[in-house]
């Protein structure tokens, strides 16, 4: 239980500074710039306004877009086929076989979901137009029943 503890606890503290330094340099790019004054402007008023976080959708679209290009695990999470097996994406995969997937490929490999999934886009998320499948596709906390707890 105690190695448990210091993986989650070790683990929410890499993945915050790591994905808050990902986002500090991209926001600090010249090409940014815009992005960077928006984000200010939504920050400021909504400090004068009292808002909730809740309530800063460009900040959330940042933020989202950070997680996405730069997701805290690197790694696949492994689960095994149950007994019986799977088809998974067409393949049949016998039980007891490690299979594995990892934010960044996911991320990356619909470019339907995420078009230009190489730049840094935190307008995307404030589209209508295809939320359901961006919400699916982010995997960066993983999915399910492990779900990070930092989420």
């Amino acid at each position: 239980m105690v190695s448990e503890c210091l993986d989650h606890i070790g683990a929410g503290i890499d993945a915050t500074g790591d994905t808050l330094v990902f986002l500090m340099w991209e926001l600090s790019q010249a090409h940014n710039a815009e992005r960077m004054a928006r984000l200010t402007r939504e920050l400021r008023k909504a400090d004068k306004l009292g808002h909730h976080p809740v309530d800063l959708p460009y900040l959330g679209a940042v933020i989202n877009e950070s997680v996405r290009l730069w997701a805290p695990g690197t790694l696949p999470l492994q689960r095994m086929v149950p007994p019986g097996g799977r088809v998974i994406d067409g393949y049949f995969v016998p039980e007891n076989t490690i299979v594995g997937c990892q934010s960044y490929t996911l991320h990356r490999f619909n470019t339907e979901v995420f078009p230009d999934p190489e730049k840094f886009l935190p307008e995307r998320w404030l589209a209508d137009d295809g939320e359901a499948d961006r919400v699916r596709h982010i995997f960066a906390f993983g999915a399910g029943p492990r779900t990070c707890i930092g989420r």
